[in-house]
């Protein structure tokens, strides 16, 4: 009978959970263009077939987009598909691509946790203020608005936890998907 081999730790477990999210958002947010195309066509249905708009085809494929870039961003994030110029990166050792990588997350971090303030701040004076789209569908602002500082929030969670992982690996107490930890790594 085989041993199980060590149980991952905590910090890996919430690495896991995050990546477990990214690929339920990135389900959404195809689901969401689905919806957003559909909504599309019932609009250019309705408008050759009977001559009139549905009156919300634009506002709400907005709605819809905004989820979906907020949804995928966070799978971008965890799934290292942002852009990046590694040209300068790859000519750095393991461990100091690893802390600027580190440092480039935490950078991130704070420009996110700005547009999550920003956001919040907008989602907040809409619903103290019953502030309403000023389309025929009079939508109440909040509803669409609040997926923005969510999803920013969840992105600012999600740079953070990979700021900390590149530190960690960096100073050798973490393996790396690229290769076992620094203090373990062979010359390259």
């Amino acid at each position: 009978m085989e041993r199980p081999g060590p149980r991952p730790s905590a910090w890996t477990r919430v690495g896991a959970l995050l990546d477990r999210l990214g690929d339920v958002l990135i389900v959404a947010s195809a689901a969401l263009l689905l919806l957003m195309v559909v909504l599309m066509g019932v609009e250019i249905a309705t408008r050759a077939l009977l001559h009139r708009s549905t009156q919300i085809a634009d506002e709400y494929s907005g709605y819809l987009f905004t989820w979906m870039t907020m949804a995928g961003f966070f799978y971008a994030q965890r799934t290292d598909r942002f852009l990046r110029v590694d040209a300068l990166r790859q000519r750095l050792s393991p461990a100091l691509r690893r802390t600027a990588d580190g440092l480039t997350s935490l950078l991130a971090a704070a420009l996110v946790a700005v547009l999550l303030y920003a956001t919040w701040s907008t989602f907040r004076t809409s619903l103290a203020f019953d502030s309403r789209s000023i389309q025929p569908s009079q939508t109440l602002l909040w509803v669409p608005q609040v997926v923005m500082p969510v999803g920013l929030a969840l992105l600012t969670v999600a740079f953070l936890h990979s700021a900390v992982t590149s530190f960690l690996q960096a100073a050798g107490r973490l393996p790396s998907r690229d290769g076992p930890p620094v203090a373990q790594a062979t010359p390259e």
